[in-house]
């Protein structure tokens, strides 16, 4: 399925509005207007909102937790956030703040990682606007933008990317981070090499965290980090912790029904093409131009926990941006502005039984 997606100029390179609600509504952004489909039934895409051009194009879209499925945050690229409900097509509340990267919901709390490295836990049910404000928790910890943000499914965690490669994973009720990660120079400390553009919890390891990232020579590496503070939380293995790649990372989600990580690819490395064989051949013109990654631009499954490909799709020419998964963890949506589209895949068939057994290879299409 193939639903028309776009964005506005001003919403910046690293966009990707694009959300999955917990009642299957798919909200996406078409310029400055805010669009959304029920995947639950055959209908048409409704529209829920235009954002002010004073506002800024339409960056990020997040949709709230179980507690409160049909509300949705829409932030604009200079700061606006607006939260609509879905149902009554109405704004429920807005406010300003700084400039952002990454939004992420845990009940009715709107976190929201800065441009600076700041991280603001807004209390949504304060319905005085300068008081909600006034009475933000914030963590500040971090040196550079905050790429992404993830809260664990318990509510008690969460974990954030910047762009200088640093990831950092919280208890809520703390200030600062665990310590948890790679011991470097007698520190701990969790690492990449490009801006963290992936983040996510794994539902059947509370206290695994995979990461990724999107190196500026376009590789990428996912990590999986241990954040438990109790030595025993977490049992040993030979198995990697770490898959370096020649395409860069945008999304990770790990599978609900078996025990396999997808990843959404971006664009990958090019590499200079092999000089042709000496002999006759030699003598035929040859395409010398740099050849791109394998798996630029497409959908991978990797087997948990050996980390080795289960299946490749190639899902586009252009440049996949990033992916949101559905709620039910058997499909995903991956935005590709590059066509205008936004593209629905069934990727895992729900589990008749209580092994956890891959449908990888029979269901995604």
């Amino acid at each position: 399925m193939a639903i028309d997606f776009s964005m506005t100029p001003s919403a910046g390179a690293e966009a990707w509005p694009v959300a999955w609600s917990q009642n299957n509504m798919l909200v996406f952004s078409r310029g400055n207007r805010v669009h959304f489909k029920n995947l639950a039934v055959d209908s048409g895409t409704g529209q829920l909102c235009k954002v002010r051009e004073s506002h800024g194009g339409v960056q990020l879209i997040a949709c709230a937790g179980e507690d409160q499925p049909n509300i949705v945050a829409v932030c604009t690229g200079k700061g606006r956030i607006e939260l609509w409900d879905l149902l009554a097509k109405k704004m429920t509340a807005s406010w300003s703040t700084h400039s952002f990267g990454a939004v992420a919901w845990n009940g009715p709390i709107l976190s929201v990682g800065s441009n600076r490295g700041t991280i603001r836990h807004f209390d949504t049910r304060i319905k005085d606007t300068p008081k909600m404000k006034e009475q933000t928790k914030r963590v500040t910890r971090h040196q550079a933008k905050i790429c992404s943000l993830t809260w664990h499914e318990e509510g008690k965690m969460f974990a954030s990317g910047d762009a200088s490669g640093v990831v950092l994973a919280w208890d809520s009720r703390q200030n600062v981070p665990l310590d948890v990660g790679e011991t470097v120079q007698r520190r701990k400390k969790m690492q990449h090499v490009g801006p963290v553009t992936a983040l996510t919890w794994c539902p059947w390891q509370s206290r695994m965290l995979a990461s990724g990232d999107s190196a500026p020579d376009g590789t990428g590496t996912i990590r999986i980090w241990d954040v438990s503070t109790t030595p025993s939380a977490f049992p040993k293995s030979n198995h990697p912790k770490k898959l370096e790649l020649d395409a860069t990372i945008r999304s990770l989600h790990f599978s609900t029904q078996c025990k396999e990580l997808l990843c959404a690819h971006g664009p990958g490395k090019f590499t200079p093409a092999p000089p042709p064989s000496f002999g006759l051949d030699s003598l035929i013109p040859y395409d010398s131009s740099p050849r791109p990654a394998k798996i630029a631009n497409s959908v991978v499954v990797y087997a948990y926990p050996t980390l080795r490909s289960l299946a490749t799709v190639s899902v586009s020419c252009q440049d996949v941006a990033g992916s949101v998964q559905s709620p039910n963890g058997l499909r995903i949506a991956l935005a590709i502005p590059g066509e205008k589209q936004v593209s629905v895949w069934d990727v895992w068939a729900k589990r008749k039984d209580l092994r956890r057994h891959s449908s990888f290879d029979t269901v995604i299409r």
